[in-house]
């Protein structure tokens, strides 16, 4: 209960929440496809967050909640592709710098990618079950990759670097 009350925990939710607003607002607006904050928002979870739980549960609540929002499907796939992402926060956890949030974000990007393109996982896909399908799977999720990539980097670049001004400012942020 301590951790919750915590003026890190409540900054870290906040930041949070402005990120997974970013999957729910383009629905309502003209908007790029798969350029969110989502990903990022679980690489900075599985960074920032003490709690390792919290760390997965913050990301996946926010996705689960714009879901509701945005009526998408529940994909285990997709869920399981964020878990992966917030697994990539694990790995810069004690090393935030530029560098490894840069690596974060294009690994975890990758990882995101080639889960849920894997034309097998799906039951029912435009594509077959075979090398061609699957390849033709990767090739139509490209665009994709590319503009969640891009998402993750300028999304991770504000959050981390809003979180580092802000921690400098307020000690009391501070793991």
């Amino acid at each position: 209960m301590k951790d919750i009350l915590s003026p890190r925990f409540i900054v870290l939710s906040l930041l949070v929440i402005a990120a997974a607003l970013t999957r729910a607002l383009p629905y309502l607006i003209p908007h790029i496809w798969n350029f969110t904050a989502v990903g990022a928002l679980a690489i900075f979870a599985g960074a920032q967050f003490n709690n390792r739980g919290l760390a997965f549960i913050m990301p996946l609540a926010a996705m689960a909640i714009s879901d509701i929002f945005i009526g998408n499907g529940f994909s285990l796939l997709v869920y399981f592709g964020f878990t992966a992402m917030v697994a990539c926060g694990f790995l810069v956890r004690n090393k935030v710098n530029v560098t490894n949030v840069v690596l974060a974000s294009f690994i975890s990007a990758s990882i995101f990618f080639l889960i849920t393109n894997f034309a097998f996982f799906y039951p029912v896909t435009l594509y077959p079950h075979n090398i061609s399908g699957i390849l033709t799977s990767y090739a139509a999720g490209l665009p994709f990759f590319r503009n969640m990539l891009i998402g993750n980097m300028v999304f991770s670049a504000v959050l981390f670097s809003s979180f580092y001004l802000l921690s400098k400012r307020y000690p009391a942020l501070a793991k």
